[in-house]
């Protein structure tokens, strides 16, 4: 492995990403120093590097906790990247501490956790903290404690290094000279000697066991006589004094029958324990649900404060979307309205401009002819006078009697607002009552949207209970009936089969008794007068035994005991499967029994039923079924009671939104008319009476004269003027449409400079919208511009999010608090209990079933303890010969404590001793050399490959752990680097390109400095990078190649320095 570059990001004393550290840069001269103020990071960097490849630091005694730099800013994040090369391959590995960092909205900390990937080119990255050490210790053959006695040796820590015992060296010695195939052999005679010894257990196991099996009921003599022989044969573990096994065998055939009754009692005992541990059992499993509950809510509150961020992000983008749409776009569509109304102007400015010409000719065509008229016009003047002041009489006239009618209906319509100011405050007096009560309603009401949801969570509940209830009802009390119905066949067959059996039995001992009696008579037969008898030797039969009538073959007694023995096995089988069967109920049994406790516990139903049997249970599930059904319909009227109380509260606060808004704002508005209305009545009556007092003086005394005169002069003046009005006309007409065509003009020239200004304006306005509203430009601006709908539809995801969470916190208080003082119940232990108990009632029945045949078995444990004797002899014999080879091997022969793998890795142990003394003696001036110790052999424990120092100038030995801190240092060193040597050299063994060494230079002094750096030099020039970290200003000057860290007050920063 060797290094090629560095990236550390908030780590340690550096505040934010550091510049690339490339260690292939330093390859050339291959060593380089690291160094800087106490405290400053330095060894923060190999910290990084063992902290990427293991997920640990370089020295003991600091952890991965504090990793994250306390300078780091919130956003900053942390993590290290290290490139590497191995055999040809190229790795990075990226690694993030664990650690705590602030919120970026609101307050509270967010924990990032600890992650890591490797990546190797052309690969599939490795992902996940335990893929990636495994992956990286597979890849180097090394972990983290060998790579830092290898490659890494951290501050303070050479000590250890040197002072490492046999057993943690074994470790990096099997590694480096591959010695696992030693292990191996001790491991392979280990499991022969293992089974030979097993081969040897088995076979005295087995005749013991076969004593085991012999049974006695307590109560007989033979008992303690049987128990003390057995005890002593189980505890000895070996076999002997068989002639005494057999005759006690013989003697307990006899008693067998007594001890039925007593197993029996002991099944019964049994069973009562098995059914209270299944109790307990059930609540265990209730107990665990409670916590299992909590554990899950905690768990749905994590994946919500992951999804936090994302909610964040859309309520960003929301906020930006509404003041696009609803602040700054109003402004832009203004904006653009404007633009169009000035174009618009333009184009009819163009064309006055051309009517305006055409209305100046006529205009003086229309003059001239008015001039000629006009030569009349004093005549007309006169005639003019006296109409005029008869016309203005007249006018007067009508006028006070207009007057005279607009005064009374001005104080009729005074009187009509007084009505109506009145009307007024019935309707706000009305308005408030109105606010008032839906004010109450409102406050009456406002609990009800919660206890909505909570009926609805009810509902839900007590529907599930419900859908419990009927898999209980339909399913498991229908497959128990099943289950009973197949254990009844199977005991019955257990029954017929038994009754088969004592038939043949009988049969079996009737024609033993027989044929005992009919021998004699067979015998006899075959008997001829001269001939001797078979029993007696005589040759005269005066009396032979005479055949009984009932008699029977030995071919026929055969027969009967073997339809006897397939009897018998046939009775076996089926009361295994009855009890089998059995079993199977009970078991299903004890999980419906915790089904129905699981409903009846439920808090909608408080049935306390824990007490009772499981046939009381049963009749309870359909009362439960009931209740529940019950409190389901009552919960669903509740629920649209609840709907309807909210849809009131909805319309309610509607309703006193508009009362306390439009209708107030109507009420006070037309308030404020009906004031206004009457204030200018008044005056407008008044001004009516004032008027009318400037009519009582008029010209005329009778309206008719005037009139009359009036008559005559009109007649003469509209010849006159009908001329002059006609020529006026036509003069006025045409100066009116050189008037209007200028006014137009004029119009449109200020209205454009206007709508010129007003565009502005409205750019300003808009450009002032796009910056307060946190927009770049209008066509950013333009970009988040949205229909109304999805504003909403984002809102209800954020809204629906945190009504989640609400949930969430209640749900997970109420399980906190139903898990609180509870702790996990080991229910596998309880099952565990419930299962060897089982097995036990099995066993005692099994002997129950079997006692009728106690005698057949006995004589059977006594041929198989004989058959077994032979085989006991050979397995002894082959058991001592492995003992002693696996002796051997581990090293506890004799005196010595060394295994054969230590032995071999002492030979490899000693060429690293004795490269590390190629360097330790110029390091120390001759004065030390390193031995491994020598009178290891006959102590209690190992230390075949513990080290010593041998001291030249006294010519004594002494432990390495007696060296002084420099001394230490120098002898630390020159192990490490032998250690390298070792590895590099060795085939198949690991490949280290690399060493660093963090400070204890500190205690050298000059000379020894100076040896040191010059096997450094001499080890970079066999391709292997080496680094220091030192503050020693020898090493400072004679080491060109320097990441030199500098510490501030807003965190370390480093420099490379390649000494070009």
């Amino acid at each position: 492995m060797k290094p090629s570059k560095l990236i550390i990001s908030a780590i340690g004393p550096y505040a934010g990403k550091l510049p690339e550290i490339k260690f292939d840069a330093f390859e050339e001269k291959g060593l380089f120093l690291i160094s800087g103020d106490t405290g400053a990071g330095k060894t923060t960097i190999f910290d990084a590097i063992c902290f990427a490849l293991y997920g640990t630091t370089s020295g003991t005694y600091r952890d991965t906790k504090n990793l994250r730099s306390e300078y780091a800013a919130d956003s900053a994040q942390s993590y290290v990247d290290f490139y590497f090369s191995h055999q040809g391959r190229e790795f990075h590995v990226w690694r993030q501490p664990s650690y705590e960092r602030k919120k970026q909205r609101g307050s509270g900390v967010i924990l990032e956790k600890e992650k890591a990937v490797l990546y190797e080119e052309g690969q599939a990255p490795i992902e996940g903290l335990t893929q990636v050490n495994n992956a990286v210790k597979e890849l180097l053959h090394i972990d983290e404690k060998q790579f830092k006695q290898i490659v890494m040796i951290a501050q303070g820590e050479f000590w250890d290094l040197l002072n490492a015992k046999t057993d943690q060296r074994t470790e990096i010695l099997r590694t480096i000279f591959l010695t696992n195939g030693y292990k191996n052999i001790e491991y392979k005679l280990k499991d022969r000697m293992d089974a030979s010894y097993k081969n040897k257990g088995n076979a005295e196991n087995s005749i013991i066991q076969h004593f085991q099996d012999v049974s006695a009921n307590e109560d007989d003599e033979l008992f303690n006589e049987l128990e003390e022989l057995k005890g002593r044969a189980g505890r000895s573990g070996s076999a002997w004094n068989l002639e005494e096994i057999l005759s006690l065998i013989e003697q307990l055939i006899m008693s067998d029958r007594r001890k039925l009754e007593c197993m029996k009692a002991d099944l019964v005992k049994a069973e009562a324990e098995l059914e209270k541990n299944k109790e307990k059992l059930a609540l265990a499993k209730t107990n665990n649900s409670f916590i299992e509950k909590r554990d899950k809510l905690a768990k749905e509150k994590g994946e919500l404060e992951e999804r936090k961020a994302e909610i964040d992000e859309i309520i960003l983008l929301v906020d930006k979307q509404k003041k696009a749409t609803r602040n700054v776009n109003p402004a832009y569509t203004a904006w653009t309205i404007k633009c169009d109304e000035v174009s618009l102007t333009r184009k009819k400015i163009q064309t006055t401009k051309s009517n305006l010409e055409t209305a100046k000719a006529a205009a003086k065509q229309a003059e001239d002819a008015l001039n000629a008229a006009r030569k009349l016009e004093p005549e007309a003047d006169i005639l003019k006078q006296t109409i005029s002041r008869i016309a203005d009489e007249e006018q007067k006239y009508q006028q006070k009697e207009e007057l005279e009618g607009k005064r009374k209906e001005l104080e009729e319509q005074d009187q009509k607002i007084r009505i109506e100011e009145a009307d007024i405050k019935e309707c706000e007096k009305s308005l408030e009552e109105k606010i008032k009560a839906l004010h109450k309603t409102v406050k009456e009401l406002k609990d009800q949207p919660a206890k909505r949801i909570e009926a609805k969570n009810e509902n839900d509940k007590i529907k599930e209970l419900l859908a419990d209830l009927n898999v209980i009802i339909d399913h498991q009390i229908p497959e128990r009936e099943k289950r009973k119905k197949e254990l009844s066949a199977k005991q019955q067959a257990f029954i017929d089969a038994r009754s088969k059996y004592e038939e043949v039995s009988g049969r079996r001992e009737e024609a033993e008794r027989i044929l005992e009696d009919s021998r004699a008579g067979i015998l006899a037969a075959k008997l001829v007068e001269g001939e001797k008898c078979p029993v007696c030797g005589s040759v005269h039969h005066p009396e032979p035994a005479k055949l009984k009538e009932a008699s029977i073959t030995e071919d026929d007694f055969k027969r009967l005991q073997e339809q006897e023995s397939v009897q018998q096995e046939e009775k076996n089988n089926t009361n295994t499967e009855a009890e089998k069967a059995k079993t199977s109920l009970e078991e299903f049994e004890g999980r419906l029994r915790i089904s129905i406790l699981d409903c009846m516990e439920s808090p909608f139903l408080k049935m306390d039923r824990k007490e009772a049997s499981l046939e009381e249970l049963l009749g309870a599930v359909k009362e439960a079924k009931m209740q529940a059904g019950v409190m389901s319909e009552e919960n669903n009227r509740k629920c649209i009671s609840l709907d309807e109380d909210c849809r009131t509260l909805d319309k309610a606060e509607k309703d006193l939104e508009a009362a306390r808004g439009d209708e107030t704002e109507k009420l006070n508005s037309k308030r404020e008319e009906l004031r206004e209305n009457r204030q200018k009545t008044k005056q407008d009556l008044a001004e009516t009476i004032a008027v009318l007092k400037t009519y009582e003086n008029l010209s005329f005394p009778d309206w008719e004269t005037a009139k009359r005169q009036r008559k005559r002069a009109e007649t003469r003046k509209n010849e006159i003027l009908n001329d002059i009005s006609k020529a006026e006309e036509e003069k006025i007409k045409a100066d009116k449409n050189v008037t209007a065509a200028m006014s137009e003009l004029t119009t449109l020239n200020g209205s454009l400079k206007q709508q010129e200004k007003d565009t502005e304006d409205l750019k300003k306005k808009l450009d002032q919208e796009v910056r307060a509203n946190g927009f770049s430009a209008v066509e950013e601006m333009l970009v988040y511009v949205v229909d109304e709908s999805d504003i909403a539809l984002s809102d209800k995801v954020i809204n629906e999010y945190h009504q989640t969470v609400v949930t969430n916190e209640k749900q997970l208080a109420d399980a906190v608090s139903e898990a609180k003082g509870k702790k996990v119940v080991d229910i596998e232990g309880l099952k565990a209990v419930c299962d060897g108990q089982s097995v036990n009632i099995d066993l005692i029945r099994k002997n129950c079933n079997n006692s009728e045949n106690r005698i057949h078995t006995n004589e059977e444990k006594q041929k198989s303890i004989l058959d077994r004797k032979e085989e006991l002899e050979k397995a002894r014999k082959e058991s001592a010969i492995c003992q002693r080879l696996y002796n051997l091997v581990k090293g506890t022969t004799g005196n010595g404590k060394i295994t054969l793998e230590q032995y071999i890795q002492a030979a490899g142990f000693d060429g690293i001793i004795a490269a590390a003394n190629r360097r330790l003696r110029p390091m120390s001036a001759g004065q030390y050399e390193l031995y491994r110790q020598e009178d290891s052999l006959g102590k209690k424990s190992n230390n075949f490959l513990d080290l010593e120092v041998l001291d030249n100038y006294t010519g004594h030995r002494r432990p390495v752990g007696n060296l002084s801190g420099g001394e230490s240092f120098k002898a630390s060193l020159s192990l490490a680097l032998g250690l390298s040597d070792t590895v590099s050299s060795n085939l198949g063994g690991v490949q280290m390109d690399a060493l660093f060494v963090d400070e204890g230079f500190g205690t050298l002094d000059r000379k020894s400095i100076d040896s040191a750096m010059e096997i450094l030099i001499n080890l970079t020039g066999r391709g292997k990078l080496v680094g220091i970290i030192s503050h020693r200003e020898e090493l400072m000057e004679n080491i060109p190649q320097q990441i030199k860290v500098k510490k501030t007050k807003e965190g370390s920063q480093i420099t490379v320095e390649r000494g070009l």
